[in-house]
């Protein structure tokens, strides 16, 4: 007699202990349901992708705050809402919009406001060259290059799921880091 395949809640709070693989077991069981879901509300497959990446980066960052018996419901939730705000961006922005066109578009900011953000954006590098290696680069990749998780993934030459699991590591690390500098 086999063991009975693991609930969504035990899989959660292993993962929150810090069981990576529970994290490959959770994306696996949902990666389907979600996509599908996803592309129902968005008609589009690309951007389907790219809400389904997000809605994972969103369930890693707040794996903490999940009720384990109510991790589908909330997965569903995060993804629906992830698919409401690509709509809005798709209305909102060129596809293609370049992020310094975006911030001269907001301009107004005073000269010390913009020296400030600078000066922030230099401690979080300084942060992010503490990281260690594999999660450096899964962090630089996405938000400096801005690469996709699936591409990120394939220039690692590792699992989706480690890719995701590492920037949740990452993140998590990078803000210990913040808050310890700023303490």
């Amino acid at each position: 007699m086999t063991a009975p395949d693991p609930t969504d809640g035990d899989l959660l709070v292993r993962f929150t202990a810090g069981d990576a693989a529970a994290l490959e077991t959770l994306f696996a069981r949902y990666e389907g349901p979600v996509f599908r879901f996803l592309f129902g509300i968005l008609r589009d497959h690309h951007a389907a992708e790219d809400a389904l990446q997000e809605t994972f980066v969103q369930a890693i960052r707040s794996a903490d705050a999940v009720t384990p018996e109510g991790f589908r419901g909330w997965l569903f939730t995060v993804a629906h809402r992830q698919a409401m705000l690509t709509k809005r961006k798709a209305k909102r922005l060129p596809s293609q919009a370049d992020e310094l066109v975006l911030l001269g578009l907001v301009g107004g900011d005073p000269a010390d406001a913009r020296t400030a953000r600078a000066d922030d954006a230099r401690a979080v590098f300084e942060l992010i060259d503490q990281l260690p290696a594999p999660q450096r680069a899964v962090v630089l990749a996405r938000v400096v290059e801005g690469k996709k998780f699936r591409e990120v993934a394939d220039a690692l030459g590792c699992p989706l799921n480690t890719a995701l699991a590492r920037m949740h590591e990452g993140l998590k690390k990078l803000r210990q880091l913040w808050e310890a500098r700023h303490a």
